[in-house]
């Protein structure tokens, strides 16, 4: 596993990025008992649907379908991902939270439960070993009006009450340095010389739950749409276009709330999201691909 050092250098984004959300003002249609009114209080209602104002563990299941995007054609399904991420989150001030992210995903072939260790890439005709994803521990400060994040920050938009529904939604669009170029790794190469990420993430809890103040983390749905390079894995060869990303899913209640095929997948791919703190060196998808090709490279020398 690469040091943290080295991760922290080669991060898409660089270091320290803020992001300030947009306040606005919520629907005036909102429930008497939902208070809106304030920064405040729509801080900590936005901290209420997507984690929890508690010192607590928040867990999140999504299902993740994966189309490629052929640049100028239209998309192709690949695959599917189950994603679990388990967001620790640490009040560490007067609206001020830490929330600290560990994600992990394995694959199944296309709207089913069944994995797949390799994937035939349509683009190329090339049969791919997968290579599975994890992150963290990656960490985001929390404040009024901003979000600190080592990488890309989400900016919110203004909440929405929809009928018995509270929408908290946001978006990352942003850019950063593509490390596996043409020139040094033709074949991991995605087709740009830059790695853009368009992400975009909608909450949505009930109202009554969200207004409740014994409720410290209000149950909640989630959605996630994204449009980003090919990932290096996918041996794309420069080729344009890239993956686009619709996902779905719930907080749930922990562990023990994931069907016993879901745990079994994780514990056969990805058995560390599974432990009771996860992991302490920094795992980024691209670096830690990066470090399995180094490793591939050394052992093929020996």
């Amino acid at each position: 596993m690469m040091d943290r050092r080295h991760g922290l250098k080669t991060l898409l984004a660089g270091t320290g990025a803020a992001v300030a959300t947009s306040q606005g003002s919520a629907l005036a249609q909102a429930p008497s008992q939902l208070q809106l009114k304030t920064p405040s209080e729509q801080f900590k209602t936005r901290i209420k649907v997507i984690g929890s104002l508690a010192n607590e563990p928040v867990y999140t299941f999504m299902r993740l379908n994966v189309f490629g995007d052929p640049h100028n054609g239209n998309f192709l399904p690949m695959f599917t991902m189950n994603n679990l991420l388990i967001d620790h989150w640490e009040k560490t001030g007067e609206d001020e939270y830490v929330m600290t992210k560990f994600e992990a995903a394995y694959f199944t072939e296309f709207d089913s439960d069944n994995p797949i260790e390799t994937w035939d890439n349509p683009f190329t005709g090339e049969t791919i070993e997968i290579f599975n994803f994890q992150l963290g521990p990656v960490q985001r400060e929390y404040r009024p009006g901003e979000v600190t994040a080592m990488a890309y920050a989400p900016t919110f938009v203004p909440i929405e009450v929809i009928g018995e529904r509270v929408f908290v939604a946001s978006h990352s669009i942003d850019e950063g340095a593509n490390f596996f170029t043409a020139d040094e790794y033709p074949i991991e190469a995605s087709g740009s010389p830059v790695s853009y990420l368009n992400s975009f993430m909608t909450w949505s809890a009930n109202v009554e739950d969200v207004a409740n103040p014994e409720i410290m983390s209000a149950p909640a749905h989630v959605q996630i749409q994204n449009k980003v390079p090919w990932a290096p894995w996918m041996r794309m060869r420069g080729r344009p276009g890239g993956t686009s990303l619709r996902g779905f899913g719930a907080k749930i209640s922990g562990l023990d709330a994931l069907p016993d095929h879901v745990i079994a997948g994780f514990e056969t791919y990805v058995p560390d999201i599974l432990k009771e703190n996860q992991w302490e060196e920094m795992i980024f998808e691209t670096t830690h691909y990066l470090q399995y090709l180094e490793e591939k490279k050394a052992a093929e020398n020996k």
